[in-house]
């Protein structure tokens, strides 16, 4: 397998506790909408506090539940990141509008507050664990449907009767001009708020496309949808028809189409059929629920998304839809990161090798072979020395002619022996033993679970056995020409399973260097098939080179950016991967030293600042201290665009192809250090 970096990085627990409840302020607002984005969770909770009643009860809930949460040790980075103290602001929100016309004590209200809160986040923390450990999803906003059922039946014990939706608590300025339709789908955002104003609606809309393009476009799409749905019933879809539902429909698009899913073609369409079944759901539920005297509230969109996602866990590749594993990235850097990564790293799921031989080596057979690499066995490859004999009947016949014979060979990947064959004869250049294909070989199984063969040993000269544990180099043996080998060479394969004859599966070899033509440059690979007469050699990680990578200590850097100098703080993540911040900008860098190779992952960001650049010289640079030695990659484009042209890609992007900035590299060493170009 090949790593590649990853540019997620979890929220951490540390701090004090007015720091995370500063921290989670904002994620609480923005997770609401599946949003990441912290200057979009201060604009909707600027935007709550227009009616200061509700948006001071749900802000107040939240400080009680982080309070509370704390105190009780819950889990400090869910804290943090705002999951655990949504449903108490859903709640406490929904509380305080229902209840200011209920005819409730002010002691009463409070109580019930106050159980609002903290019930909804023991909920949250509770109903997480366990759906969770069940089928790996989010509990969404479910505890706060629960709370808010709960406590209306506990008005309709105390008062007699439920809580009453009051009139509009302040002036509201709605923009009558506007179609119905439209009023109708802003009225959706504003009732994100627990709000019924036109303006207040665009402005959170404006916002939230603003932060999220894709975000918007899948909201936008749920809503419409479900919207038509409700028209194919004879339903009305205005503000009077919608407003009851159409916020589960925006909801349920954003959710499918870029909250759990990585934006894409499939996810779109996904979230459109969410958004229909969601608006079907709605109205039955409707009907069910006026008999208990409630609303259904969100409960629609929880059910059609829950079921949806538990469904789709059960298909092993549910017709294109790509899980989410970024979850700290708004939509489009997830999207973006997921299209660069195959680009960047193709091979990622396939079986990958390293270079068995040291030295050179030449490819004289590859895959679907003229000569014996065919049917069930296409998929191998044949390495030979260059300058030597270089045909089965040239030179003077003796195997020591070939360079190849007796040489080391070593294990490709960390594994296991599970079969050794070492007794078989060699041969005469020329001959065959077609009774033995096979020859002396070796079969591990490695540690990512694929079988490895190598054939052809000399004869007596493998010196491992059956169930020795191995590391990538360890010494298996020394080339021969034993088995149906008429010159010497060695084969290798990934076949289906342990046994000799097994089918063979595509494979790659990885962190190579290769030259294709006699003149031509020498290429580092970090994986691929290696062309028919190419010649390789192992990319042998320069120590001093690596040295260099890994001896970066915390603390301040100064960096001359043109004529300013911009500060970065140079630190270690979780994970022990480096993390540069910048102090001039909103700039983050995270690099990482694997295999001998230093990756930086995409960058994201206004491109303004020294992290910028270093994420295009670093994206990735294998420990290689040879000036002959080039390389190729490829870095998103679109965080080096900026106004309508970045808005532009971050939309059609995931539905396209990314836009992608292709560079080739070398590195030599000079008198103060290693020069990268």
């Amino acid at each position: 397998m090949i790593p590649f970096p990853q540019s997620a990085h979890r929220i951490s627990d540390e701090g004090s506790l007015a720091k995370s409840i500063l921290a989670a302020i904002p994620r609480t607002y923005a997770v609401v909408f599946y949003s990441t984005d912290l200057r979009f969770g201060w604009a909707l909770l600027g935007l709550s506090l227009l009616v200061p009643k509700v948006g001071l009860a749900g802000l107040a809930g939240v400080l009680l539940a982080a309070v509370t949460a704390w105190v009780l040790g819950l889990d400090r980075a869910m804290l943090r990141s705002g999951f655990l103290l949504f449903n108490p602001l859903l709640s406490c929100s929904a509380l305080m509008l229902m209840g200011l016309n209920s005819g409730w004590s002010y002691a009463a209200t409070a109580l019930v507050w106050a159980a609002a809160s903290v019930g909804s986040m023991l909920l949250t923390f509770g109903l997480q664990g366990w759906i969770a450990s069940r089928v790996g999803l989010s509990v969404q906003s479910l505890p706060s449907v629960i709370m808010v059922a709960l406590l209306h039946y506990t008005g309709m014990a105390a008062y007699g009767r439920g809580w009453v939706i009051p009139d509009p608590l302040f002036t509201q300025i709605d923009l009558l001009w506007m179609p119905d339709f439209l009023r109708a789908f802003f009225h959706a955002f504003a009732a994100m708020v627990f709000q019924s104003s036109d303006l207040v609606g665009v402005l959170i809309y404006v916002a939230f496309v603003l932060s999220s393009p894709l975000g918007g476009l899948m909201a936008t799409t749920g809503y419409v949808v479900g919207a038509f749905t409700l028209h194919l019933l004879g339903l009305p879809v205005g503000v009077d028809g919608t407003s009851w539902c159409g916020f589960n429909f925006l909801l349920a698009g954003v959710a499918l189409g870029a909250g759990y899913h990585v934006p894409n073609r499939s996810s779109l369409m996904l979230a459109a059929v969410g958004s229909a079944v969601t608006a079907l759901l709605a109205v039955a539920l409707s009907v069910m629920f006026a008999r208990l005297s409630l609303s259904p509230g969100a409960l629609p969109y929880n059910l059609v998304v829950l079921s949806t996602m538990a469904a789709l866990r059960l298909v092993a590749k549910p017709g294109g839809l790509l899980t989410s594993p970024w979850t700290t990235l708004q939509p489009e850097g997830v999207a973006r990161l997921v299209q660069i990564n195959r680009i960047r790293f193709p091979d990622f799921f396939k079986p990958a090798l390293f270079l068995p031989c040291g030295g050179e080596t030449v490819i004289t057979q590859g895959f679907d072979g003229a000569i014996t690499h065919q049917g069930a066995w296409r998929h191998a490859l044949d390495f030979e020395a260059p300058g030597g004999a270089g045909s089965w009947n040239a030179g003077d016949g003796l195997l020591q002619s070939f360079r190849i014979f007796g040489a080391p060979l070593h294990a490709p990947c960390n594994g296991t022996v599970v079969a050794v064959e070492l007794m078989v004869p060699d041969n005469l250049p020329g001959h065959n033993n077609p009774e033995t294909n096979w020859g002396n070989h070796v079969i591990l199984r490695s540690e990512h679970g694929f079988h490895v063969m190598l054939a052809h040993f000399l004869q007596d000269s493998i010196a491992v056995e059956v169930g020795q544990r191995v590391t990538s180099g360890t010494f298996l043996g020394s080339c021969g020409n034993s088995g149906r080998s008429p010159v010497p060479h060695l084969h290798v394969h990934v076949q289906a399973g342990p046994h000799v004859g097994a089918p063979t599966l595509p494979f790659v070899m990885k962190h190579f260097v290769e030259r294709t033509t006699a003149e031509g440059p020498s290429t580092y690979r970090l994986s691929g098939v290696p062309a028919v007469q190419s010649v390789l050699r192992p990319a042998v990680p320069s120590a001093a080179l690596h040295a260099c990578f890994t001896g970066w200590l915390p603390g301040r850097y100064h960096f001359e950016n043109g004529d300013s100098e911009e500060v970065i703080q140079l630190d270690f993540d979780e994970s022990g991967r480096f993390r540069l911040d910048s102090a001039n900008h909103q700039e983050r860098l995270t690099l990482h030293l694997t295999e001998g190779v230093l990756y930086a992952a995409p960058f994201e960001g206004h491109a303004t600042g020294v992290l910028s650049l270093l994420s295009i010289a670093l994206a990735r640079v294998p420990c290689i201290e040879d000036p002959s030695v080039v390389w190729q990659d490829v870095v998103a484009a679109t965080p080096f665009l900026s106004g309508g042209r970045r808005l532009l890609h971050n939309v059609c992007d995931p539905f396209l192809n990314v836009a992608v900035l292709p560079y080739r590299y070398s590195v030599s060493s000079v008198v103060d250090g290693f020069l990268i170009t």
